[in-house]
């Protein structure tokens, strides 16, 4: 008998210095393993000018990323060498009758966790699979969408009354309008989803967004309207209140126009929506814009010389297109002058400021050279005997 007790000792023994030696070879590998992790994740990003980004945003340096990949390493390996630490204990403790009885709770602080875990993912399954359903078919529909709109704008495919330049902003509508839909069926199936906790949040974000989102959404929807108004296209000269420019850039929010100074005015859609809005550029009516410049006239000079003098300035100007031919049209007989207005083509709608200059120093230099004034009534409701107004060219 008391054989076969020393045998036991003896055994228990042997098999608590093999646990002991497994424990010591696993942390001695797992200290090889996640050393040689670091230093080949070190090496990589020292010199390196990888970073983690988003288009031209950067989030992480590759020094950061550098620290950040050490530190999470260094945590695993910490929590390897605890895990293996907390299998031993159990074990050991079991191997001899004075600890045995610790060992069995022991080990039920980490498998009861696991077991529950598991229950857990099983009865989750159903509600995961059909939110993979879910995510399956919307990216399915996203895929639809996106080829359509590449055949429309490449007129593979034509729509009765839809423009090849709606393509983009209905898809990225329609687009939206799936991933919201696709969000709201996903979201009750999460995890999680009947706790009160997960209500309190989602009430908490759907308020801030109703709250904050007002004006945004009034932009957006002038986007819309804007669209499909046809009002301007991206590169359009276009007047919008005060300001004066080319389309730069259109999104739902807002217009960007770039001005003849280089400036940047960014116009949210909810204001341009309301303001008067000029298209020089539209060709749907008139291949040419028309400019136009009034002066007054006195009652002294033939009508017939004003016509050829507005005229023959025009013609000068260099960007006004020679066909069809500059006009001019009477506008008004004053108290002391009479009102004329040349009118005159030009294609050159991005230069009109520069045309509009050019043309009024013409007519300044012609009127100058025939020595006729150029008159408006509170100038000339006195006359002291001065001379003309006019330059000597």
């Amino acid at each position: 008998m008391e054989g076969i007790l020393a045998g036991t000792v003896a055994l228990r023994l042997l098999l608590a210095a093999g646990l002991t030696l497994a424990l010591i070879l696993v942390l001695v590998a797992l200290r090889f393993l996640f050393t040689r992790a670091t230093q080949r994740v070190d090496d990589r990003l020292l010199h390196s000018r990888w970073a983690l980004a988003i288009q031209d945003m950067e989030l992480m340096s590759a020094a950061n990323l550098r620290r950040g990949l050490c530190f999470l390493l260094g945590a695993a390996h910490m929590f390897a060498a605890l895990f293996a630490v907390y299998l031993y204990i159990p074990f050991m403790l079991g191997l001899f009758p004075g600890t045995e009885p610790l060992a069995l709770p022991l080990a039920q602080y980490f498998v009861t966790p696991l077991t529950q875990l598991w229950q857990a993912l099983i009865d989750y399954l159903p509600s995961l699979v059909s939110m993979l359903v879910i995510l399956f078919y919307a990216w399915l529909i996203l895929k639809l969408l996106y080829v359509v709109k590449v055949a429309l704008q490449k007129r593979y495919l034509t729509l009765p009354d839809f423009r090849p330049e709606w393509s983009e902003p209905t898809y990225k509508i329609l687009r939206f309008l799936v991933l919201a839909l696709t969000l709201a069926m996903v979201v009750p199936l999460l995890p999680g989803a009947d706790s009160p906790a997960f209500k309190g949040v989602s009430l908490f974000v759907g308020a801030m967004v109703t709250l904050g989102s007002t004006t945004a959404m009034g932009n957006i929807t002038s986007g819309i309207v804007l669209i499909y108004t046809r009002a301007f296209n991206v590169g359009d000269m276009v007047r919008v209140g005060e300001t004066f420019g080319e389309v730069v850039e259109r999104s739902l929010v807002a217009t960007r126009i770039k001005t003849p100074k280089h400036e940047i005015v960014t116009i949210p859609n909810s204001s341009v929506l309301s303001s008067q809005v000029t298209n020089y550029s539209d060709r749907s009516e008139s291949p040419a814009h028309l400019v136009h410049v009034q002066v007054s006239i006195g009652y002294d000079v033939d009508w017939r010389t004003v016509h050829q003098l507005m005229v023959a300035a025009a013609q000068d100007t260099a960007l006004i297109d020679p066909l069809p031919e500059p006009f001019v049209l009477q506008k008004g007989m004053g108290d002391f002058s009479v009102s004329y207005e040349i009118n005159a083509y030009t294609r050159a709608s991005a230069q009109l400021p520069q045309i509009y200059s050019e043309l009024m120093q013409h007519v300044l230099d012609r009127f100058a050279q025939a020595d006729i004034e150029i008159l408006s009534p509170a100038y000339t409701a006195i006359r002291d005997g001065n001379p003309r107004t006019t330059s000597s060219i």
